[in-house]
C-alpha cells in the first residue's frame, strides 16, 4: 500500500511538473509577443488582443470542468477585487516588458512573494518569522540590484515592474480567499471576459484607427499564438498545483526568469549588467526559500492538527 501512494505521488508530481513547465513555455511566449509588438501597438491594442484571443480556449475548458456551471462566482465582492488587481498587474506588468529588459521585467513581477510575506499580517492576519522575514529583506536588496539605481536614476520599466509585483501579490492574496469559495476556471473566465470587452471598447473609443488590426490578416497567427498561450498560463499554472507539491514545482516556476533573460539576449540583444544579473539570483533564491517555507509551515500546521483530531 505504501508503495503503490508513493508511486501515485510521483506519478501525480510528473504530471504537476508538466503542466507546470507548460505554464511557464506559454508565460516565456506571452512576454515575447508583448516584446516584439512593444513598439509597432499601443499597450490598448496589445491588452485587447491578449484578452480576445485567450477567451475561446478558456471557454472550453470551462465547459469541459464546469459544464453549465462555468459561470457561477460565490464571493462576488472577492471576485471584483481579483479583476481590479488583477488587470492592474497585467498593465504594469506589459508597461515593464516594453520599457526595461525581458530578463528584468520577469525577474520583478517574479518577486511578487517578497510583497506577499510583507502583505499577509496586515491582509491575512498571518505570522511571519525569522526566516522568512530574513528573506524579505534578502530578496528586497535583490530587487534594489535588479533595478540598478547605482547608474543614477531609476529605470521606468523597473518601476512599472516593481509595480506589477505588488499588484501580483495583492491577486494571490486575493486568490487564496476567492480560491475557498470559487473554481478558478470560473474566476479566470469572468477575469478575461471583463477583458475581452473592456479594452476592445476602449480601443475603439481612443485610437479607433487601431481597432482593424485586432482581427487583420497580417498578424492573425501571432494574436492567435499570443490568446492561446494567455489562456495555458493559468490553467497550466492552476492545474500544476492541483496534482504536485508546491515543493517540487516552485523551482520549476522561477526557470521563467533565467529563460527570458537569454530571449532577450539573443532576439534584442538585451546585456544585463553583473549587478543586474546577480540581483536576479538573489531574487529568485529568496522567492524559493520563501515557497518552500510556506510549504514547510503548511504541512507542519496540518499535521499538528490532524494530531490534535486524534487524540
Amino acid at each position: 500500500m505504501e508503495s503503490s501512494n508513493t508511486a501515485r505521488g510521483a506519478t501525480d508530481n510528473l504530471i504537476g511538473i508538466g503542466f507546470m513547465l507548460m505554464s511557464v513555455l506559454a508565460g516565456l511566449i506571452t512576454a515575447t509577443v508583448v516584446k516584439r509588438f512593444s513598439v509597432e501597438l499601443s499597450v490598448l491594442t496589445v491588452l485587447s488582443v491578449r484578452f480576445l484571443y485567450s477567451m475561446p480556449l478558456l471557454i472550453l475548458f470551462g465547459l469541459m470542468i464546469r459544464q453549465a456551471e462555468l459561470w457561477r462566482i460565490n464571493r462576488w465582492d472577492m471576485l471584483v477585487l481579483r479583476m481590479f488587481v488583477g488587470h492592474l498587474g497585467i498593465i504594469f506588468w506589459f508597461l515593464s516588458v516594453r520599457n526595461t529588459s525581458l530578463g528584468q521585467a520577469t525577474a520583478l513581477f517574479q518577486s511578487s512573494a517578497i510583497f506577499v510575506t510583507i502583505l499577509a499580517p496586515l491582509l491575512l492576519q498571518e505570522k511571519v518569522g525569522l526566516y522568512r522575514g530574513g528573506a524579505v529583506v534578502v530578496g528586497l536588496i535583490g530587487i534594489v540590484m535588479i533595478t540598478n539605481p547605482f547608474t543614477g536614476s531609476l529605470n521606468i520599466g523597473s518601476f512599472w515592474g516593481i509595480m506589477s509585483a505588488i499588484a501580483g501579490a495583492a491577486l494571490i492574496i486575493a486568490l487564496r480567499k476567492l480560491g475557498k469559495s470559487d473554481a478558478p476556471i470560473s474566476v479566470a473566465l469572468w477575469h478575461n471576459g471583463l477583458g475581452s470587452v473592456l479594452y476592445p471598447c476602449l480601443l475603439l473609443l481612443w485610437m479607433p484607427a487601431e481597432t482593424h488590426l485586432l482581427a487583420g490578416a497580417d498578424f492573425l497567427l501571432i494574436f492567435i499564438i499570443f490568446g492561446m498561450a494567455a489562456s495555458l498560463v493559468q490553467f497550466g499554472f492552476t492545474s500544476a498545483y492541483r496534482y504536485g507539491e508546491a515543493v517540487v514545482l516552485v523551482p520549476m516556476r522561477y526557470l521563467s526568469v533565467p529563460a527570458s533573460a537569454l530571449i532577450g539576449w539573443i532576439y534584442w540583444q538585451e546585456e544585463a549588467l553583473m549587478v543586474e544579473m546577480l540581483g536576479m539570483g538573489i531574487v529568485v533564491a529568496s522567492c524559493i526559500f520563501i515557497s518552500f517555507r510556506e510549504y514547510y509551515l503548511g504541512r507542519t500546521s496540518k499535521i499538528a492538527e490532524a494530531f490534535l483530531h486524534k487524540s
